[in-house]
């Protein structure tokens, strides 16, 4: 593929990703702020997030599993972000090095 051909092929992308970005800011505009759709782009972070985390969590087997209770836990009763990664990591790596041993 020459420069040219690829140009033309990014130029195009740029000009898709531009449009559609328009496209759903034209409609998300024209949604009722009380309707079904507008609530359910409102959740769609959070599920989204959820989601991530927890394909995350799963791949990373029996370590990150226990790692992610224990940080839940520990956030449920400190509210203290920091204290509830710092327990999850730690309970993380405990189990991984029981595991291996």
């Amino acid at each position: 593929m020459d420069d040219l051909h690829l140009l033309g092929a990014i130029a195009v992308l740029g000009l898709t990703c531009y449009a559609m970005r328009v496209g759903g800011y034209v409609l998300a505009t024209s949604l009722r702020d009380d309707g079904f759709v507008a609530r359910f782009l409102r959740l769609a972070p959070g599920n989204l997030f959820i989601a991530f985390i927890v394909a995350g969590c799963l791949s990373g087997g029996l370590p990150g599993l226990i790692g992610t209770l224990v940080a839940l836990v520990t956030m449920a009763f400190t509210a203290r972000e920091w204290a509830a990664l710092g327990a999850g990591f730690g309970a993380a790596l405990a189990t991984a090095a029981l595991g291996t041993s």
